[in-house]
């Protein structure tokens, strides 16, 4: 009886011991690694809408808008 149960403590452990240590591994966060690529690739199209109006702007001979404008505009969205 008791070679019985040191063997099914034994088995337990066997198989305990790796979901628990499964368990407390750092998991990554798939969610926050798609935001931040969503926010990324946002931010890169707004530069690039940026660039390409103040490229439009300054070929048309007119002044680049102002960075204070686009700053409050950026507060407020906040």
């Amino acid at each position: 009886m008791k070679k019985l149960l040191t063997i099914a403590a034994i088995a337990a452990a066997v198989v305990a011991v790796p979901l628990v240590m499964a368990q407390s591994a750092p998991q990554p966060a798939p969610q926050q690694g798609e935001q931040a690529d969503k926010a990324q690739s946002e931010a890169d199209a707004k530069a690039k809408r940026r660039a390409q109006a103040t490229a439009d702007m300054k070929a048309k001979g007119q002044q680049a808008p102002q960075r204070e404008e686009e700053e409050e505009e950026a507060r407020k969205k906040r």
